[in-house]
Formats: structure tokens, C-alpha cells, sequence
């Protein structure tokens, strides 16, 4: 968040007025901006597929759709901002919202696939969070011939199971247990790769948030179900996802955010997800 305003003295009142007033004003200058010019830029995961990828050279997925139907209602044409994973969520707020990469290129008017999370938010008082459009969770794709339905992580004392590289489920499992389970996680780089190694037998499950594994598996799922195991202590076990603007763009993300209601209320966001064969999980409200 901006930070607050230091208390002024009954002297100079007036310009404390005339102050708050010019704030007002520039806190809607982003708005105006991005209408003005007729284009929204909107910052989405670079190969990160089912939500943000390009197939055939064209970008596609279930964040793209989304931004697309944002756009529309705005009445501008979208720009998207394809933005490369950094180490953190904190650098990707970064590059894509408040100050940009390092190399230059700018910043996006708005950013996707956000966690909307308290803590979070306050860590990252640059930009405001807000909009929460799906609610993800952790979920297991399996081989039934080597897990059943039934079976908990204990399982993987035995069985292979893969994961992408320092993701929660990687730390998860190989401190779960007492460790017990570490030699039979297999890392991947990401999750259509650790799909890729249960298609080939290489592990009998993997373990990966439930949308990245619904786009990956496509219509395989049947052949390897998806489903979730109990994992104690695994914090958050699911989160909600939204959008970010930079600070002082507020009333872009009020207007936004009102979108993101609509689009949630008229089922849209829920048709967007199935036609990509995702499930939409509404967050609470």
C-alpha cells in the first residue's frame, strides 16, 4: 500500500485540502490512461500452460481467455506481456507491475495469476492484489494399476512419484515422513514433464496443483485419475488466485475487480476454464 500521510499542522489546512484533492486526481490518472490510449497490457506466465502458452506461435490458454473477456468489457484492445518466472512471487510483482525487468521493456497495467493472500499483500505494499477469480488446490494424477484410489503418500515408500523442482509439493514430500519417502521423488523441471514421466511409466503418480495437472493430462485423465490424498500439515493446502495492479492504480483495479464479479457471476470464468478442460473452483467471497 501507498504510505500514509503524515499529520500536518492546522496552518497550512487549506493546503492540506487542495493536497488530498491533487491525490485524488492522480490516483485516476491510470485509468484514464489506459482508456485513453485504447490498450490494456496485461502480464501472463510465459510457458505456462494450461493457463498462459503459445501453440503453433499463437498465445493461448484459460489466464489469455480471461484477460481477452477483461479486455472486452474495458472496451479496449488487450496487449499481453508474456513475463518470465523469477525466483520469487515478490520479483515477479516486480518486472511485471511496479518497476519492470531489468532489461527494460516496461511494465504491465494489470498482472494474472496473483496469490490472494494476506501476508502476501502486506509483504508487497507496491501493488494491490484483489480479484480473485479461481481457487486452486493440490491434487494427485495416478496410475491406478499402482495406486489405488484409496491410498494415502505412505504409498510412496514403494512407488515413484513426481514432482516439479522446488515447488511445495517437492519440499512437502521429501521432508514428509520423516524423510521416508525422499528417495522415491522424482524432480522434474515442470509438471508436463513429470505428466510426460507417468504417460512413460517412469512414476506411478504425480503430485502438482489440480488445474496444471488437468491442462497436461488432457484427455488422459480418464486413463490416470485425478484425485487428492491427505497431506497433513501441508499449509496452504489450497489458494485463491486473482490479480495485481501497481499502487497507485486503484481505480483500474476497482474497475477491474467489478469485471472479475461479473465475468464469476455470468458463469463466464467458469466456461472459460472448461474450454480448456480445467475445473473452475470458485474462491469464497
Amino acid at each position: 500500500m501507498a504510505g500514509t500521510i503524515a499529520s500536518w499542522c492546522r496552518a497550512v489546512a487549506a493546503a492540506v485540502v487542495l493536497t488530498a484533492a491533487t491525490a485524488v486526481s492522480a490516483a485516476a490518472v491510470p485509468l484514464d490512461d489506459v482508456v485513453a490510449r485504447g490498450v490494456v497490457r496485461i502480464a501472463v506466465y510465459r510457458d505456462f500452460p494450461p493457463f498462459s502458452y503459445r501453440e503453433d506461435g499463437v498465445l493461448k490458454g484459460a489466464d489469455v481467455d480471461l484477460g481477452k473477456a477483461i479486455g472486452e468489457k474495458l472496451g479496449l484492445r488487450v496487449d499481453f506481456m508474456e513475463l518470465t518466472a523469477d525466483e520469487t512471487m515478490d520479483d515477479d510483482l516486480r518486472n511485471a507491475v511496479w518497476k519492470g525487468p531489468i532489461l527494460g521493456g516496461g511494465v504491465a497495467d494489470i498482472m494474472m495469476h496473483v496469490p490472494v493472500n494476506r501476508t502476501f499483500a502486506q509483504r508487497n505494499d507496491l501493488v494491490v492484489i484483489f480479484g480473485a477469480y479461481q481457487r486452486e488446490t493440490y491434487a494427485v494424477a495416478r496410475d491406478p494399476a499402482r495406486v489405488s484410489e484409496t491410498a494415502g503418500f505412505p504409498v510412496f515408500q514403494t512407488e515413484k512419484v513426481g514432482v516439479e523442482l522446488d515447488t511445495v509439493p517437492d519440499f512437502y514430500l521429501s521432508g514428509a515422513f520423516g524423510g521416508r519417502l525422499a528417495a522415491n521423488v522424482v524432480h522434474y523441471t515442470n509438471v508436463g514433464q513429470a505428466v510426460a514421466g507417468l504417460r512413460a511409466g517412469a512414476v506411478a503418480a504425480v503430485f502438482a496443483p489440480l488445474s496444471e495437472l488437468e491442462g497436461a493430462l488432457g484427455p488422459d485423465r480418464a486413463k490416470f485419475p485425478i484425485g487428492s490424498m491427505p497431506a497433513p500439515n501441508l499449509t496452504p493446502a489450497e489458494w485463491p488466485i486473482g490479480l495485481a495492479v501497481k499502487h497507485d492504480a486503484r481505480d483500474l483495479g476497482y474497475r477491474v475487480g467489478d469485471i472479475v464479479t461479473e465475468l464469476l457471476e455470468s458463469g463466464k470464468v467458469t466456461e472459460i476454464y472448461g474450454n480448456h478442460g480445467l475445473t473452475h473452483n470458485r474462491p469464497a467471497q
